[in-house]
């Protein structure tokens, strides 16, 4: 017989929105997925953990079970043109425990490297796995950041869902960084119980905030989630499921607010896309030269 959390977590499984499905084009089907074995790629200089959502879900929560302290980085277009622009970034990037591959412009420079990510594993899709599987493993989720109202807004979603003790609490992210107001917010992050701490202030800030107050944060698993606690909380509406298959979501957000979106979106994607078109090329070359040496 199913005990109560198996079954609470069942139930809110059964009410989430499952993602889109992936493009073949873009992502590797499952099956074919199941046959590498191996679940890191090596893209674009760093190291991805090339998983599924469930995969992440699964492993983030039990590192919060053990407590292992893993500083996490959600990698897409903008992380990358941001760490490509600033050292000190890129090394804070690069020092993460784990990497996801988030977004259509990872899963292009994979094929043009000559190989594949598995899955689109971004923060707005992970969230309620991640609830589900932190509820079945008896650990708790601390929401820090956004707007005031995002982070509420987003727990009161997964409430919603049947899951309203994966959340320990909620804090907005405008709060002054290095003052006495912050060090209030991560005392309550620190007595709130929670083993895995979401972190949403945009980047490159929530990265280097994350790094920058490691060893203030008693949380052992720690993530950059940038907007997700907008769209979580209905703040900002998803693309629809058609857009985010081929991999467009971006389009649907640049339409929203082209006035503040068109510089990362337009410039943004053509710098991205050129340099991963070059880095993809090298690494085909160096792989066909080792093959054939």
């Amino acid at each position: 017989m199913s005990n109560p959390v198996s079954r609470a977590r069942s139930a809110a499984t059964a009410r989430i929105a499952p993602p889109a499905p992936r493009s073949s084009l873009l992502w590797r089907p499952r099956a074919a997925a199941d046959a590498v074995g191996s679940k890191h790629l090596e893209l674009l200089g760093l190291d991805i953990d090339n998983v599924d959502l469930d995969r992440a879900a699964a492993d983030l929560a039990e590192a919060g079970r053990l407590a292992r302290e893993s500083r996490v980085v959600f990698v897409n277009a903008h992380v990358m043109n941001c760490a490509w622009a600033d050292r000190a970034y890129w090394d804070t990037v690069a020092s993460a425990d784990i990497r996801y591959a988030d977004g259509s412009g990872l899963a292009v420079a994979a094929r043009l490297a000559g190989d594949a990510l598995i899955d689109n594993v971004n923060g707005t899709d992970l969230l309620p796995l991640l609830a589900a599987q932190a509820v079945d493993k008896g650990v708790t989720i601390f929401l820090l950041g956004g707007a005031p109202g995002a982070a509420a807004g987003s727990a009161a979603t997964i409430a919603a869902q049947g899951l309203p003790h994966a959340i320990a609490g909620t804090h907005h992210g405008f709060f002054d960084k290095g003052s006495a107001e912050e060090a209030a917010v991560i005392e309550r992050i620190n007595t709130s119980g929670a083993s895995i701490l979401l972190v949403g202030m945009g980047v490159p800030l929530q990265d280097c905030w994350i790094e920058r107050n490691a060893h203030r944060v008693k949380v052992p698993v720690q993530v950059g989630v940038g907007g997700l606690f907008d769209f979580y909380s209905g703040r900002v509406s998803r693309a629809p499921s058609i857009l985010r298959t081929l991999g467009l979501e971006w389009t649907w957000r640049l339409a929203q607010e082209p006035g503040r979106m068109w510089r990362r979106y337009i410039i943004g994607n053509v710098t991205f896309m050129a340099r991963a078109a070059v880095l993809g090329l090298k690494s085909r070359w160096r792989n066909e030269t080792a093959v054939a040496a």
